[in-house]
C-alpha cells in the first residue's frame, strides 16, 4: 500500500513540474511578444514595475493588492510618454501622459460595462455607443463635441474604458498581446488625451507659510522676531528719532540766556481793566412801510410830419424881349 502512495506522489510531482514548465514557456512567449511589439514603437521592455500600482487607482486599476503589474513596455508615442502593461489576469492598460493635469475626472466606458465604483463621478449622458461620467458636469460638457462623438463611435468595443487620472489618460481592454489591438487602443487613448486639453488645469495646493518667519505673508504679531530683525528695528527707531529731532525748530541762544533786570527800565504799569459799554437794547421793528406805486412817465409822442405844401398857381413867366 505504501508503494501505491509513493507512485501517486511521484506522478503528482511530475505533473506539477510539467505545469510549471509550460507556464514558464507561455509567460516567456508572452513577454517576447510584448517586447517585440514595443520595439516597433521604439519602446523599452520591463518584466514588472510595482510603482505603477501607486500611481493609478481608478477604473480598471481598482484591483486587489495581490494583482501584479507585468510586461511593461514604455517609451514616447507621438511626442507623449506612453506605458503599456498588464494587470495580471485582469486587463491590459495603456497610459499616455498629458502636458498638464486636471482636477476634473472624465470616464468614458462602453455601454455594457458596469458603472464606475467611485463616488465622485456622476452620469453625464450617452456619447455614441458609450456612456460618460464626470466629476464636474459643467466642465465636462466642454469636451462633448463632434470629435468626442466620433471617437466614442469609432473606438472598438474591446477598448472598454477610457479615463483620465492626474497627468495621465488611460484605456483598459481585456488582456491581449495582439499587435493590431494594442495599436488601435494606443491611438484611441492618445486621441482622448488631445480632447481633454480644454478641461481646467488642476491647481497645486501650496503649503501654509511658516508663522515664525518674519518675512512671510503673515501678521506681524504672529511672527517670532529673530535677533537680526530686532537689531534692524532698534537701529531704525534711533534713526527716526534723530530725524524727528532735527526737524524741530531750535531755540535761539539769546532767547535762552537769562538777563538781569534793568533798574532804569520803566516799571510796567498795571493793566487797566477795559470797560465795555452796555449794548443798546434792541428795538422792536415797526410795521413795514408801504411804498407808493410809481409808474414810469410817458414820453411825448412826436406828431407825424405832414407833406409839403403845393406851390401856388402863378401865371407863367414871359420873356421881356417878347413884349
Amino acid at each position: 500500500m505504501a508503494i501505491v502512495y509513493f507512485v501517486i506522489a511521484v506522478l503528482a510531482l511530475a505533473g506539477a513540474g510539467a505545469l510549471l514548465w509550460l507556464d514558464r514557456n507561455r509567460s516567456q512567449q508572452v513577454h517576447h511578444q510584448r517586447a517585440v511589439w514595443g520595439e516597433t514603437h521604439s519602446f523599452k521592455f520591463r518584466e514588472t514595475d510595482s510603482k505603477l500600482r501607486t500611481v493609478f487607482h481608478r477604473a480598471a486599476m481598482d484591483a486587489p493588492d495581490h494583482v501584479q503589474v507585468r510586461d511593461v513596455a514604455y517609451g514616447v508615442y507621438e511626442g507623449a510618454e506612453a506605458v503599456v502593461f498588464d494587470l495580471e489576469e485582469t486587463a491590459t492598460i495603456i497610459a499616455v501622459r498629458r502636458p498638464a493635469g486636471s482636477s476634473v475626472t472624465v470616464d468614458l466606458r462602453y455601454e455594457d460595462v458596469l458603472a464606475p465604483a467611485e463616488d465622485d463621478v456622476d452620469l453625464l449622458g450617452a456619447m455614441g455607443s458609450r456612456v460618460m461620467f464626470a466629476s464636474n458636469l459643467d466642465a465636462a460638457r466642454r469636451i462633448c463635441d463632434r470629435r468626442m462623438v466620433t471617437l466614442a463611435t469609432e473606438t472598438p468595443s474591446y477598448v472598454e474604458i477610457l479615463w483620465n487620472e492626474g497627468n495621465w489618460v488611460l484605456g483598459a481592454l481585456p488582456v491581449t498581446n495582439e499587435d493590431e489591438r494594442l495599436d488601435v487602443a494606443l491611438d484611441a487613448v492618445r486621441r482622448f488625451a488631445d480632447l481633454l486639453r480644454v478641461l481646467p488645469p488642476s491647481v497645486v495646493p501650496q503649503d501654509a507659510p511658516d508663522p515664525r518667519d518674519p518675512h512671510g505673508p503673515t501678521n506681524d504679531e504672529l511672527a517670532d522676531e529673530k535677533t537680526e530683525s530686532l537689531r534692524d528695528k532698534e537701529r531704525r527707531r534711533r534713526i527716526e528719532e534723530a530725524t524727528a529731532a532735527a526737524r524741530e525748530p531750535k531755540q535761539s541762544l539769546l532767547d535762552a540766556t537769562p538777563r538781569p533786570s534793568d533798574p532804569r527800565a520803566p516799571e510796567a504799569r498795571p493793566a487797566v481793566p477795559r470797560v465795555t459799554e452796555p449794548a443798546e437794547p434792541q428795538t422792536r421793528p415797526g410795521p413795514p412801510r408801504i411804498e407808493p406805486i410809481r409808474r414810469p412817465a410817458q414820453r411825448p409822442v412826436a406828431e407825424p410830419r405832414s407833406g409839403r405844401f403845393a406851390p401856388p398857381d402863378l401865371p407863367p413867366l414871359t420873356d421881356p424881349r417878347d413884349r
